[in-house]
């Protein structure tokens, strides 16, 4: 009997299997009914299909190198399985452009950006925001990894393929190209330095507030914040109501991922909820004034402008620029051009010989034609250099220096910072910026050297 009922045992697991493995080869037949090649094909059907859904095209926020950079927002059109439409908020250059893209095989399905359009200036090494990223651009790529559709937002999903970024595809509104000029324009409000070079952001959480000191890399899309006791960096993206945050900027447990600009208060506010809030707002001074006039002129020391490496550098501001450009209009009957502005203190270990020296370069072949010396006396007050006239070497060419000679010398002073970036090709040089006291809208940017 025993022996009967062990038999019966085995013919039934042995039938059980037979029945797992008949099951098991029908599935595996299901699953690959179709040659690696025809399933390719079909992940291929199934992004181009995707890609031509949107009767309105597609928005992507691109932010290349959240510990670096910030963010940019591109339109696609895609036209067919070949041709794509593009523009971006790059630059003031919104023109939309056909180019060619191509859905390729790599590590998985990729939408590869074949011919040149806006999503080539991020991936273009020659083309850097600044010295510290020269020969590596703006850090983007131009052919993205396929992840699928996100079935709750209708989003595509890709990641980057260089760096394995997320890059969303979210369907683009019908007036989507509008958006991104009208993004350009709140960006112009963010970096007006016409208004003033300083701005702050003022952070309120449960009622204690905090002020940090605001610093925008322009090119870079990308922010440091700092005060006596913390400091924080981020990357933001333009829209055109403000500007999105990333990653999140964390403050005492608050979260901010968006400033909104209000026109009538002329500022940037994020709205925290329940009385909690963040600003950024432009300041007449420094928030947080540095002692940094006094170490400019604590031993023999040279602050020099040079209009080749320092005119365009984002902390030269406009309307210094602006003082550049009158003095070569003065000069320019004479047949001359400003090389250089060089503050001069304690020469040769004088402390009553300091001046402003103006390099002349001739404008026939900018070679060096010579320096007008504005001598001057300078003390240290409330936290300003304050510099005073001293008479010139060549009295008759003060009046051609003075869009600029007047703001260096203007009773009130100047506020002296040390900056911590370096500018090309002087990189072991520290950078120390001069703004006008009277005028926050007037700030000059030098190398030092002694």
């Amino acid at each position: 009997m025993k022996k009967s009922k062990y038999i019966l045992s085995n013919l039934i697991v042995v039938f059980f299997s037979l029945f797992l493995f008949n099951c098991s080869e029908e599935e595996s037949n299901e699953v690959f009914d179709e040659s690696p090649a025809e399933r390719t094909n079909a992940q291929k059907q199934e992004l181009r299909t995707a890609l031509k859904s949107s009767d309105t095209g597609w928005k992507a926020v691109y932010f290349t190198s959240p510990e670096e950079l910030g963010g940019f927002t591109f339109f696609f059109n895609f036209l067919d399985d070949e041709t794509v439409e593009m523009t971006s908020d790059f630059d003031d250059d919104f023109t939309v452009t056909k180019s060619k893209y191509d859905v390729v095989l790599g590590s998985t399905i990729k939408l590869s950006f074949t011919t040149k359009n806006d999503i080539h200036k991020l991936s273009d090494s020659a083309n850097p925001p600044d010295s510290g990223l020269i020969g590596r651009g703006y850090l983007g790529d131009f052919e993205f990894l396929y992840y699928g559709i996100d079935e709750t937002t209708g989003d595509l999903i890709f990641r980057t393929n260089r760096t394995q970024e997320e890059l969303r595809f979210t369907k683009a509104t019908t007036d989507e190209v509008q958006n991104i000029i009208d993004s350009r324009a709140v960006a112009l409000e963010l970096t007006d330095s016409e208004k003033s070079v300083y701005q702050n952001v003022i952070v309120t959480i449960d009622g204690t507030t905090e002020v940090f000191d605001f610093s925008l890399n322009v090119n870079r899309r990308f922010i440091d914040i700092s005060n006596d006791s913390d400091s924080y960096s981020f990357g933001i993206a333009y829209n055109e109501k403000g500007f999105t945050v990333s990653p999140p900027l964390e403050i005492k447990g608050q979260e901010i991922s968006e400033f909104t600009y209000n026109v009538e208060a002329d500022k940037f506010i994020a709205d925290l909820g329940s009385g909690n809030m963040a600003e950024i707002a432009f300041l007449d001074a420094p928030s947080n004034p540095t002692d940094d006039n006094l170490l400019v002129v604590s031993a023999v020391n040279r602050y020099g402008f040079f209009t080749e490496n320092l005119y365009s550098t984002n902390t030269s501001s406009i309307n210094f620029r602006k003082s550049i450009d009158e003095i070569n209009v003065q000069l320019a009957p004479f047949g001359y051009t400003l090389s250089t502005a060089v503050l001069n203190f304690n020469i040769d270990g004088d402390p009553v010989v300091n001046s402003v020296g103006y390099g002349l370069a001739n404008t026939s072949d900018g070679s060096f034609a010579g320096t007008v010396s504005h001598f001057v006396t300078y003390e240290n007050l409330n936290g300003k250099l304050i510099l005073s006239d001293n008479g010139w070497d060549i009295p008759s060419f003060a009046p051609l220096f003075a869009s600029l000679d007047e703001a260096l010398l203007n009773t009130e002073g100047l506020y002296v910072k040390e900056e911590i970036f370096r500018v090309q090709p002087f990189t072991g040089s520290a950078i120390f910026t001069f703004t006008s006291a009277a005028d926050p809208s007037f700030r000059m940017t030098t190398y030092a050297f002694q």
